[in-house]
């Protein structure tokens, strides 16, 4: 395997879970906010791409990474330390239903006989069928390496598996009860609309890539304003300064959403809303809630297409996590419900990532 790391930049992302997409809908949306997008491929593994996404690969907005020897050691090193530090498994851990498939290639060689303990069969690709929740934990620490050496977020399509991922990204430093009002350290979701063609959905691949081109600025923008904000944001733990950043955010933020919208108008595209989840460590989610009349935990409106709330508290290491987290630690999670659901009058809905967090540790 070759040692050799790219240098990625930020205008790119890491998908995560799967091999192939799970919709041509939300990769296309996906490029409207990033230049690239990168996947985790077994070397001698065909993808099972439709014609739509075999014009993004052709195009170069869609790469596959070779995972080399060092991205397995450090991320065998990583989950049996976290496995073995755990102070209690989550529940998602018990699960025996066998219903995801993990490619032996992006398993280090030291933890392919843990692995077959939990697998039915290896089949004659070289996928192991192992729990969903035990697949999705190792998944996280891979992607994050991956990212992490070659500095680049996550995203993912699945909120379920952007909520375990949480667990993770927190270290499994969550007690049982994941919420203590008395600590302010939380892990805290930023959900942010932003506006999509409404018939993207239609729209062939050529034409997205179009305008993917034309928004290449705007896009720029976008991504620098959100990454900013949520580092500072992290950093912060006097309320006051806190809400300062908030309000002058709001400011940029309108004016930023305002241009994006006069972009699309300019293209002659109706657009409609997708949501954007950035995960982050914060330290004044309560304090910023209760602005709003609300706790921590509450879905609070800070403006118009602008969310916040908290999803868990991180019970001893939050202050740790604040100090060293970056925007290309994120994960991410982008919703296009709307678009995937044939009706007209269908409607974006917010996900409670606090509820599948829940379900995951403790159902």
């Amino acid at each position: 395997m070759p040692e050799e790391v790219k240098s990625f930049a930020s205008r790119s992302i890491l998908y995560y879970p799967t091999l192939e997409f799970q919709s041509e809908t939300w990769v296309k949306a996906s490029l409207l906010f990033w230049d690239k997008i990168y996947r985790i491929v077994p070397a001698d593994y065909k993808t099972r791409d439709s014609d739509e996404i075999k014009i993004a690969i052709s195009n170069g907005f869609i790469e596959d990474i070779e995972l080399t020897d060092k991205d397995l050691r450090q991320t065998a090193n990583k989950f049996e330390s976290f496995c073995n530090k755990l102070q209690f498994n989550p529940a998602g851990f018990d699960s025996r239903t066998y219903e995801v498939r993990l490619h032996t290639d992006k398993i280090d060689e030291r933890l392919k006989a843990y692995f077959k303990e939990f697998s039915e069969d290896t089949d004659s690709q070289g996928f192991l069928r192992i729990p969903q929740e035990i697949a999705n934990g190792y998944m996280f620490y891979l992607s994050d390496t991956v990212s992490r050496r070659r500095n680049i977020a996550k995203l993912t399509d699945n909120p379920d598996m952007y909520a375990a991922m949480i667990f993770f990204d927190g270290k499994g430093n969550f007690d049982e009860l994941l919420f203590d009002d008395d600590n302010p350290e939380t892990y805290t979701n930023l959900m942010i609309e932003r506006l999509i063609p409404k018939d993207i959905r239609s729209l062939n691949m050529e034409i997205v890539i179009n305008i993917h081109k034309k928004l290449e600025t705007e896009k720029r923008e976008f991504r620098k304003l959100v990454n900013e904000f949520s580092e500072k944001l992290s950093k912060i733990e006097d309320g006051k300064t806190a809400i300062d950043e908030i309000e002058h955010f709001k400011k940029t933020f309108l004016e930023n959403k305002m241009t994006w919208q006069e972009k699309f108008k300019s293209l002659e595209q109706a657009t409609e809303d997708s949501l954007l989840y950035a995960g982050l460590p914060m330290f004044a989610t309560s304090t910023i809630a209760s602005l709003h009349r609300n706790g921590a935990y509450d879905l609070t409106e800070l403006s118009k297409g602008l969310l916040l709330a908290g999803v868990a508290t991180i019970a001893s290491v939050g202050n740790e996590l604040r100090k060293k987290w970056t925007a290309q630690k994120s994960n991410y999670y982008l919703e296009i419900g709307r678009q995937l659901n044939s009706k007209e009058n269908a409607s974006i809905s917010v996900q409670n990532i606090k509820v599948r967090l829940n379900e995951f540790v403790n159902d």
